[in-house]
């Protein structure tokens, strides 16, 4: 590469190129590939219960710290299917910006390692929230009875997050990698860090709600796993993604509420299918209440657009032939 600078007297100097860069987005999604691989392997083998988060603490006679380190485990699986699809499009510009530097792998290395490190923080809540709630279930013989109220006040709680303005904030962060990269980039490893570290809290501000759904509907739930990576892919790398966090939540808040008042008005309590009651999953229920919401939100402003643009075009018709009259 030729260019000309001050004090070359208008003499072309040649400047390296900057080496061809791989497309990271191949090996992320491998890597989410083989998460989702070992979810549903486990699944195949081990029956629904293996997934469950709660199911690694509870009815277990491991020790307690080979407990908490199955449940580490299975989050940081889960973590890897569900949000490295969405780290994809700062994962590729950083390859693209830091391709001039010296020895960019480990800043690269350093920057998914800053990034996994924040959920991998964020499990000792995940952790504290499945056995508070173990217990507090255990305790309550009432509510061990109706496990549905339980899955739709997270429901309720993660929907009504949706409208919050930290929720707006952080999904805003997440939906612009190359301003991050513009205000944040350093070169080196500890850059690559700092930066890491800087978007796995943007990104967990973003989704910490939809991620605990997972505490209580059960990791062994591929429909519920499916569901929110679709959504929070969909939020964060869509054009119109930004507009989709408020019809998720008022989704989820329906069908929360619609499961916990099916739960407390029903002459039978609702039991999961893991259990030994009788009726429908409610974490199905749910799935299917708030996947009817969600679409008919998305399809009703379609509708109505092309209502409002035929009608314009029977306007600007009549306009028209009224010239000929």
């Amino acid at each position: 590469m030729m260019s000309t600078g001050p004090g070359s007297g208008g003499v072309a100097v040649a400047t390296p190129a900057a080496p061809p860069v791989r497309d990271p987005a191949v090996g992320l999604w491998a890597a989410a590939g083989m998460c989702w691989f070992a979810t549903a392997w486990l699944l195949l083998l081990a029956g629904d219960g293996a997934g469950h988060h709660a199911g690694s603490l509870e009815g277990s006679t491991w020790p307690w710290t080979l407990r908490a380190g199955a449940f580490l485990a299975g989050w940081l699986v889960m973590v890897g299917a569900m949000m490295l699809p969405t780290v994809v499009p700062l994962v590729r510009l950083f390859a693209v910006v830091s391709a001039r530097a010296p020895r960019p792998g480990p800043a690269r290395a350093a920057l998914l390692a800053g990034y996994l490190a924040v959920w991998t923080a964020f499990a000792a809540v995940a952790l504290v929230a499945a056995t508070g709630l173990a217990g507090l279930v255990g305790a309550w013989s009432w509510l061990a009875a109706r496990p549905a109220v339980v899955l739709g006040a997270a429901l309720v709680l993660a929907g009504a997050f949706q409208f919050s303005t930290l929720k707006q904030a952080c999904l805003t962060a997440c939906r612009s990698p190359a301003l991050v990269l513009h205000r944040h980039y350093r070169r080196g490893a500890a850059g690559g860090l700092r930066l890491g570290l800087r978007h796995g809290l943007h990104c967990l501000g973003c989704c910490w709600a939809l991620m605990l759904l997972m505490v209580v509907a059960g990791a062994a739930s591929l429909y519920w796993m499916l569901a929110l990576t679709a959504v929070m892919v969909a939020e964060k790398t869509t054009r119109g993604g930004a507009r989709l966090a408020r019809p998720v939540g008022v989704a989820l808040i329906v069908a929360g509420i619609t499961l916990a008042a099916t739960d407390l008005v029903g002459s039978e309590p609702v039991h999961t299918a893991a259990g030994h009651g009788h009726g429908a999953d409610p974490g199905t229920v749910a799935l299917l209440v708030a996947g009817a919401v969600l679409g008919a939100q998305l399809i009703a402003p379609a509708a109505s657009r092309r209502r409002r643009g035929r009608a314009t075009g029977d306007m600007t018709w009549r306009r028209s032939t009224s010239k000929w009259r």
